[in-house]
Protein backbone atom coordinates (compact mmCIF):
# COMPACT_ATOMS: atom_id res chain seq x y z
CA UNK A 1 0.00 0.00 0.00
CA UNK A 2 2.28 2.62 -1.22
CA UNK A 3 0.77 6.19 -0.58
CA UNK A 4 -2.69 5.40 0.58
CA UNK A 5 -3.24 8.42 2.80
CA UNK A 6 -4.40 11.94 2.09
CA UNK A 7 -1.52 13.67 0.51
CA UNK A 8 0.97 16.06 2.06
CA UNK A 9 2.02 19.44 1.14
CA UNK A 10 2.56 22.21 -1.31
CA UNK A 11 5.40 21.48 -3.67
CA UNK A 12 8.62 23.30 -3.13
CA UNK A 13 10.80 24.19 -6.10
CA UNK A 14 12.72 20.92 -6.38
CA UNK A 15 12.36 17.43 -4.94
CA UNK A 16 15.12 16.13 -2.71
CA UNK A 17 17.67 13.74 -4.19
CA UNK A 18 15.97 10.30 -3.92
CA UNK A 19 19.08 8.42 -2.76
CA UNK A 20 19.87 11.00 -0.09
CA UNK A 21 16.22 11.12 0.97
CA UNK A 22 16.08 7.34 1.37
CA UNK A 23 19.35 7.31 3.32
CA UNK A 24 17.94 9.95 5.65
CA UNK A 25 14.68 8.08 6.09
CA UNK A 26 16.51 4.84 6.90
CA UNK A 27 18.85 6.48 9.42
CA UNK A 28 17.57 5.71 12.95
CA UNK A 29 18.22 9.14 14.41
CA UNK A 30 15.79 12.02 14.14
CA UNK A 31 12.49 10.15 14.38
CA UNK A 32 10.03 11.73 16.82
CA UNK A 33 6.96 10.08 18.32
CA UNK A 34 3.67 11.66 17.30
CA UNK A 35 0.99 9.47 18.87
CA UNK A 36 -0.21 5.92 19.39
CA UNK A 37 -3.65 5.10 18.04
CA UNK A 38 -5.74 2.02 18.73
CA UNK A 39 -7.13 0.50 15.53
CA UNK A 40 -10.02 -1.98 15.53
CA UNK A 41 -8.91 -5.60 15.13
CA UNK A 42 -5.29 -4.44 15.19
CA UNK A 43 -4.51 -2.77 18.51
CA UNK A 44 -2.00 0.04 19.13
CA UNK A 45 -0.29 1.62 16.12
CA UNK A 46 2.61 3.97 16.87
CA UNK A 47 3.20 6.96 14.57
CA UNK A 48 6.53 8.79 14.18
CA UNK A 49 7.62 11.77 12.08
CA UNK A 50 10.91 12.99 10.66
CA UNK A 51 11.92 15.77 8.29
CA UNK A 52 14.62 14.73 5.80
CA UNK A 53 16.04 17.31 3.36
CA UNK A 54 12.90 19.36 3.82
CA UNK A 55 10.58 16.44 3.05
CA UNK A 56 8.11 14.95 5.51
CA UNK A 57 8.68 11.29 6.34
CA UNK A 58 6.23 9.32 8.44
CA UNK A 59 6.19 5.88 10.01
CA UNK A 60 3.44 3.72 11.48
CA UNK A 61 4.15 0.42 13.21
CA UNK A 62 2.27 -2.33 15.01
CA UNK A 63 2.74 -5.95 16.07
CA UNK A 64 0.51 -8.69 14.71
CA UNK A 65 0.46 -12.45 15.23
CA UNK A 66 0.66 -13.06 11.48
CA UNK A 67 3.09 -14.75 9.14
CA UNK A 68 5.60 -12.22 7.73
CA UNK A 69 5.53 -13.83 4.29
CA UNK A 70 1.75 -13.51 4.10
CA UNK A 71 2.03 -9.87 5.10
CA UNK A 72 4.63 -9.30 2.40
CA UNK A 73 2.47 -11.05 -0.21
CA UNK A 74 -0.49 -8.79 0.59
CA UNK A 75 1.59 -5.61 0.62
CA UNK A 76 3.05 -6.36 -2.82
CA UNK A 77 -0.31 -7.33 -4.32
CA UNK A 78 -0.66 -3.77 -5.59
CA UNK A 79 -3.40 -4.40 -8.17
CA UNK A 80 -5.77 -5.89 -5.59
CA UNK A 81 -5.33 -3.15 -2.99
CA UNK A 82 -8.46 -1.27 -4.19
CA UNK A 83 -10.57 -4.23 -3.03
CA UNK A 84 -9.59 -3.84 0.63
CA UNK A 85 -8.03 -0.41 1.06
CA UNK A 86 -9.95 2.23 3.00
CA UNK A 87 -9.05 4.72 0.25
CA UNK A 88 -10.60 5.10 -3.19
CA UNK A 89 -8.14 3.72 -5.74
CA UNK A 90 -9.88 3.60 -9.13
CA UNK A 91 -6.59 2.73 -10.86
CA UNK A 92 -3.89 0.29 -9.72
CA UNK A 93 -1.72 -1.42 -12.32
CA UNK A 94 1.44 -3.48 -12.18
CA UNK A 95 3.93 -2.92 -15.00
CA UNK A 96 6.04 -5.98 -15.63
CA UNK A 97 5.83 -9.51 -14.28
CA UNK A 98 8.84 -9.68 -11.97
CA UNK A 99 8.33 -11.08 -8.50
CA UNK A 100 11.15 -9.14 -6.84
CA UNK A 101 11.43 -6.04 -9.04
CA UNK A 102 8.65 -4.28 -10.94
CA UNK A 103 7.06 -0.90 -11.62
CA UNK A 104 3.45 0.00 -10.88
CA UNK A 105 1.16 2.98 -10.71
CA UNK A 106 -1.90 3.88 -8.68
CA UNK A 107 -4.32 6.78 -8.57
CA UNK A 108 -6.01 8.10 -5.44
CA UNK A 109 -9.50 9.57 -5.82
CA UNK A 110 -9.54 12.55 -3.46
CA UNK A 111 -12.69 14.35 -2.31
CA UNK A 112 -13.48 17.64 -4.05
CA UNK A 113 -11.92 20.22 -4.15
CA UNK A 114 -8.63 18.30 -3.74
CA UNK A 115 -7.32 17.00 -7.07
CA UNK A 116 -6.76 13.29 -7.55
CA UNK A 117 -3.14 12.17 -7.17
CA UNK A 118 -1.19 9.46 -8.97
CA UNK A 119 2.28 7.95 -8.65
CA UNK A 120 4.51 5.74 -10.78
CA UNK A 121 7.08 3.85 -8.72
CA UNK A 122 9.70 1.13 -8.98
CA UNK A 123 9.34 -1.61 -6.37
CA UNK A 124 11.87 -4.07 -4.97
CA UNK A 125 11.01 -7.07 -2.82
CA UNK A 126 13.48 -9.06 -0.74
CA UNK A 127 14.84 -10.09 2.63
CA UNK A 128 17.47 -8.62 4.93
CA UNK A 129 18.26 -11.06 7.72
CA UNK A 130 14.88 -12.06 9.12
CA UNK A 131 13.14 -8.98 7.69
CA UNK A 132 10.85 -9.15 4.67
CA UNK A 133 10.98 -5.83 2.84
CA UNK A 134 8.98 -4.11 0.09
CA UNK A 135 10.58 -0.83 -1.04
CA UNK A 136 9.56 1.65 -3.71
CA UNK A 137 11.02 4.76 -5.33
CA UNK A 138 9.35 7.16 -7.71
CA UNK A 139 10.09 6.87 -11.42
CA UNK A 140 9.82 9.46 -14.18
CA UNK A 141 6.72 8.15 -15.96
CA UNK A 142 7.20 10.46 -18.95
CA UNK A 143 10.48 8.67 -19.67
CA UNK A 144 9.80 5.16 -18.41
CA UNK A 145 6.11 4.69 -19.24
CA UNK A 146 4.97 7.44 -21.64
CA UNK A 147 2.06 5.49 -23.15
CA UNK A 148 0.70 4.48 -19.73
CA UNK A 149 1.07 8.05 -18.49
CA UNK A 150 -0.75 9.47 -21.52
CA UNK A 151 -3.62 7.02 -21.10
CA UNK A 152 -3.93 7.81 -17.41
CA UNK A 153 -3.93 11.56 -18.00
CA UNK A 154 -6.50 11.22 -20.77
CA UNK A 155 -8.80 9.36 -18.38
CA UNK A 156 -8.12 11.67 -15.41
CA UNK A 157 -7.11 15.03 -16.93
CA UNK A 158 -7.21 16.96 -13.65
CA UNK A 159 -5.12 14.45 -11.65
CA UNK A 160 -1.74 15.59 -10.30
CA UNK A 161 1.43 13.52 -10.06
CA UNK A 162 3.11 13.26 -6.68
CA UNK A 163 6.33 15.25 -6.62
CA UNK A 164 8.13 12.89 -4.23
CA UNK A 165 7.18 9.35 -3.27
CA UNK A 166 9.40 6.72 -1.69
CA UNK A 167 8.97 4.35 1.19
CA UNK A 168 8.83 0.78 2.38
CA UNK A 169 7.02 -1.93 4.28
CA UNK A 170 9.14 -4.05 6.65
CA UNK A 171 7.92 -7.22 8.38
CA UNK A 172 10.10 -8.45 11.25
CA UNK A 173 9.18 -11.70 13.01
CA UNK A 174 9.63 -11.87 16.80
CA UNK A 175 8.46 -13.65 19.92
CA UNK A 176 5.40 -11.39 20.29
CA UNK A 177 4.46 -11.61 16.62
CA UNK A 178 5.51 -9.83 13.44
CA UNK A 179 6.39 -6.15 13.69
CA UNK A 180 4.69 -4.36 10.80
CA UNK A 181 6.32 -1.06 9.84
CA UNK A 182 5.20 1.30 7.08
CA UNK A 183 7.38 4.33 6.20
CA UNK A 184 6.90 6.94 3.50
CA UNK A 185 8.42 10.25 2.42
CA UNK A 186 6.16 12.16 0.06
CA UNK A 187 5.08 15.54 -1.21
CA UNK A 188 2.04 15.44 -3.42
CA UNK A 189 2.48 18.67 -5.28
CA UNK A 190 -0.54 20.84 -5.96
CA UNK A 191 -1.82 23.49 -3.59
CA UNK A 192 -2.41 21.65 -0.31
CA UNK A 193 -0.76 23.53 2.59
CA UNK A 194 2.07 21.52 4.16
CA UNK A 195 0.60 21.69 7.68
CA UNK A 196 -2.73 20.31 6.43
CA UNK A 197 -1.02 17.48 4.59
CA UNK A 198 1.05 16.57 7.64
CA UNK A 199 -2.05 16.52 9.82
CA UNK A 200 -3.90 14.27 7.38
CA UNK A 201 -0.94 11.92 7.02
CA UNK A 202 -0.43 11.54 10.76
CA UNK A 203 -4.10 10.75 11.31
CA UNK A 204 -4.53 8.35 8.38
CA UNK A 205 -1.20 6.49 8.17
CA UNK A 206 -2.28 3.99 10.85
CA UNK A 207 -5.27 3.14 8.67
CA UNK A 208 -2.92 1.71 6.05
CA UNK A 209 -1.33 -0.58 8.63
CA UNK A 210 -4.76 -1.58 9.89
CA UNK A 211 -6.05 -2.31 6.38
CA UNK A 212 -3.11 -4.59 5.63
CA UNK A 213 -3.32 -6.52 8.90
CA UNK A 214 -7.07 -7.04 8.57
CA UNK A 215 -6.67 -8.22 4.98
CA UNK A 216 -4.04 -10.79 5.94
CA UNK A 217 -6.28 -12.03 8.75
CA UNK A 218 -9.06 -12.52 6.18
CA UNK A 219 -6.64 -14.48 4.02
CA UNK A 220 -5.94 -16.82 6.92
CA UNK A 221 -2.91 -15.11 8.48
Amino acid sequence: MTTLWLITAAASALAADPAALRAGMEAPEGWESVETRTIDEVGPVAVRHKVVLGENCLEASATAKLDPDRLLAAATDVENQPKWSSWELPVAKKLGSGATSFDYYQLLDNPVPVADRFWFVHARVGTEGADRIFRWDQVDAATAWPAELAALQARFPSAVSTRTNLGDWTFTPGAAGTRVRYRICTDAGGNIPRWMGEMAAKSTLPTNVGDLIREVKKRGG
